[in-house]
């Protein structure tokens, strides 16, 4: 902070002490788990202070403390002098950023720190290629470090640090790795959990087998896709908790077992899981033929960096058509000297910075030669703005308009630079200019990446008086004159997602309150000095802040009873029971296809009939049930959805988030027979073709099954079983809700009976089942009898 020891200094002073067990921040996880909650609350900033004061190394308002110069070298031979205020802004777990005055330099230059997506991906290369690769400005942050633990678990590399620390020296292993002795935890880094995904089927280890894990929020974000297409190639891949995410058990045969060969993979929810399989891809038993399917490919120019870092690794991919790749068998040759471009998407923020107060600003390694598809912020998002922008192949100059003169973006499609709409979106929210509306589209994937980053946007924008709107690709921001916000110090939540804090502390910059950044370690993640820059090299005055506890969710609401979800194919009986469950106890109901015709206002033929077809369809689908399931509805309800919901990626992972939040599921598993003849009578949807109800229903089962925590089997062929199921039914919502556990009162006798029978239909039969289970507790079914 005070300038004197290196951001790679830092980084690796944290990592030494952290080595030693040792507690490096003041809300460190190392402390909370040795302290109760009692204890922590005594342990705050302006305690610690306090408790300081009364040493002797105190004078005045300052405290006498070693400051290091570099490891192993200290700024004086003495204790230097440093200012409480100073030191309470760096003990404290929040920040307070205040708006910049004109006392700030007019121009500056800042070098943000390598980039996060070619670090992770130079890591890897190096690993298994062959030869020494000294890495420098790479990133030293948390999700580095990840991917440098897992591959050193695997016994992948070996590496060694030169020049203090500004280097890594990378020996690589030639794609040579064993088991790990333990499970690889990889914490919140999403890029380290997709491609080490397929890295460890690269393992030759016969018997064994590898766990991926990470944090609470890791286990949301979806894998399915790229676990899928692994699963289809002979990969052996299992769920160890809930499907679709993380952690997962890779098995081991004995030689690679990555096969190769022709590849599908759905590449519409994150290009991470293309870059999974292109890094690995030469190292397989045949060589790899990938073919993307399932829609439009997101981020495309993440693939394209992959390809090209390939390239400077020595193997090269062809590219055989838009969505198919034929990749070589060949090992990568590491170059000896390997230099980390700075990372484009923290760029945006200082770039953002001038662009919000009317200064300059140039980041002088990242231009139009990036490989990153965020190096494009400046010319195609900044300069639409009113700002002045010059860029050349290696360098970017921004310089903003007068405060307050920003211009809103109208439509545009930031699918090439995802994670740069959040800096997009604080800007908006204060240019007023060009009508004031900033429609944001092609982000589908940010609902799920650190957080919900859309709702996140939307719910924190509005602390500070600006409106947002939510929609399954996209975000509309309607922007405010900057002294129109409001003039109170918004407390804004950071989701532990750096980007969402980054972003924000450019907005506060310009607010007339400036803001309380809730959550100051998040920024680790990709600048963990950050803080440092934006108040000595930007100007901004910043100082500790001590929030409050605050419980606030990114994700679905964790509410005491939270809504009972219902899927299944049309036709099974979703509605009927639904509304009888309803009826039944207390609750909302809410039919999906309904509510989505009231707010859209077109029938779904329409929408299907017009030219948006099914695709806008499921964008409707996909924005409406992230409102049922977080806003409108998120308690007291039950909802049932159309049966092709889980067509989309998008909403296959918002039912999963309402399952890991307590949030029942239930599926309707129907007797297909039934309900390919009600379709065929059914005219106020669009009809499936002959015999393609059956097919439908069979592509879709493993996706019911994969968000659904319950299943009812609905069978109405015989003569009044209606009244019964539904009678089952509300009986499932209930204990799936938690408002009738079911449970027995052990202080009596209990029993049990067991059906033997084999045919179950036999019980239906003249209300048999009833006089059979007549005082019975609990039933057994001997499903291996029938």
């Amino acid at each position: 902070r005070m300038g004197h020891l290196s951001e790679v200094g830092v980084a690796r002073l944290v990592r030494c002490l952290r080595a030693y067990g040792l507690p490096t921040m003041m809300d460190d996880p190392l402390l909370r788990a040795l302290a109760s909650s009692e204890q922590l609350a005594e342990v705050r900033p302006q305690r610690l202070m306090d408790i300081m004061g009364v040493d002797k190394k105190t004078v005045g308002t300052q405290k006498r403390l070693v400051v290091l110069k570099q490891l192993g070298a200290t700024l004086e031979l003495k204790p230097t002098n440093v200012s409480d205020a100073l030191i309470l802004e760096v003990l404290s777990v929040g920040v307070l950023v205040k708006p910049v005055d004109d006392s700030a330099a007019a121009e500056t230059i800042v070098i943000p720190p390598g980039s996060k997506s070619i670090s992770n991906r130079a890591l890897q290369l190096a690993a298994l290629g062959k030869g020494v690769c000294r890495l420098r400005n790479l990133l030293h942050s948390d999700d580095t470090q990840v991917m440098m633990a897992a591959l050193q678990a695997m016994g992948g590399c070996e590496f060694a640090w030169e020049d203090g620390g500004d280097t890594l020296v990378v020996t690589g292993g030639g794609g040579a790795l064993h088991a790990p002795a333990t499970e690889l935890y990889l914490g919140n880094a999403g890029t380290a959990a997709r491609f080490l995904t397929t890295t460890v089927n690269l393992i030759n280890s016969g018997g064994d087998s590898t766990v991926l894990t990470g944090n609470a929020r890791m286990k949301l974000r979806p894998c399915a896709p790229l676990v899928d297409a692994l699963r289809n190639n002979g990969c052996t891949i299992d769920y160890c908790e809930k499907e679709g995410s993380l952690p997962l058990r890779v098995s081991h045969s004995g030689s690679r077992g990555f096969p190769g060969g022709r590849i599908q993979l759905a590449a519409s929810v994150s290009s991470q899981y293309v870059s999974s399989i292109l890094l690995c891809a030469p190292y397989a038993q045949e060589p790899v033929r990938l073919e993307l399917v399932g829609g439009k490919v997101i981020s495309q120019p993440y693939i394209d960096m992959t390809l090209a870092m390939m390239a400077q690794f020595g193997c090269h991919v062809q590219r055989i058509s838009e969505t198919e790749y034929l990749i070589p068998l060949c090992a990568y040759t590491n170059p000896a000297e390997y230099v980390v471009e700075s990372d484009a998407s923290s760029a945006t923020y200082p770039l953002a910075f001038a662009a919000i107060t009317g200064r300059q600003c140039t980041v002088p390694n990242i231009g139009s030669a990036s490989l990153q598809g965020d190096a494009r912020f400046a010319v195609d998002v900044l300069r639409p703005m009113g700002c002045t922008v010059e860029q050349t192949a290696t360098s970017t100059t921004v310089r903003g308009p007068p405060r307050g003169q920003l211009k809103a973006l109208g439509d545009i499609d930031m699918e090439p630079m995802t994670d740069a709409f959040l800096t997009a979106s604080v800007l908006a929210a204060v240019a007023p200019g060009n009508g004031g509306v900033s429609r944001i589209r092609g982000i589908a994937n940010q609902h799920v990446k650190e957080c919900d980053r859309i709702e996140a946007m939307c719910t924190e924008l509005a602390r500070f008086g600006v409106t947002a709107v939510n929609h399954a690709d996209g975000i509309d921001v309607h922007a405010r004159p900057f002294n129109e916000l409001t003039s109170a110090t918004p407390s804004v939540h950071c989701y532990d997602d750096h980007r969402v804090a980054m972003s924000f502390s450019v907005l506060a910059c310009l607010a007339p309150g400036g803001a309380e950044l809730r959550e100051r370690r998040c920024v680790g993640k990709t600048w963990p000095q950050w803080w440092d820059v934006l108040a000595r090299d930007l100007g901004a005055p910043i100082a500790g802040a001590d929030p409050k506890e605050e419980h606030v969710e990114a994700e679905v609401a964790k509410v005491s009873s939270p809504s009972v979800v219902v899927v299944g194919m049309r036709g099974a009986g979703k509605s009927s029971l639904s509304k009888a469950a309803a009826s039944a106890l207390g609750l909302a109901y809410v039919d999906m296809d309904e509510y989505l015709e009231q707010q859209v206002g077109q029938t779904i033929p329409e929408i299907i009939a017009s030219e948006g077809g099914w695709p806008a369809f499921r964008a409707h689908e996909s924005r409406l049930l992230a409102r049922v399931l977080t806003k409108d509805f998120a308690t007291g309800a039950i909802i049932a959805c159309g049966g092709g919901v889980v067509e989309a990626p998008e909403n296959c992972a918002l039912l999963q988030r309402h399952m890991s939040s307590n949030g029942a599921v239930i599926c309707i598993t129907p007797n297909m027979d039934q309900v390919a003849e009600f379709l065929s009578q059914d005219k106020t949807r669009p009809a499936y073709a002959a015999g393609d109800a059956r097919d439908v229903y069979e592509r879709r089962k493993p996706l019911y099954s994969k968000v659904s925590n319950y299943e009812m089997l609905v069978d109405k062929r015989l003569p009044g079983a209606w009244p019964r199921i539904e009678q089952e039914f509300v009986r499932l919502v209930a204990l799936a809700s938690g408002r009738d556990c079911n449970r027995v009162d052990l202080a009596h006798s209990s029993y049990f009976v067991s059906l033997t029978a084999k045919d179950v239909g036999e019980y239906l039969e003249n209300d048999r089942l009833a006089a059979v289970t007549a005082g019975a507790h609990a039933v057994e079914l001997r499903a291996d009898l029938l």
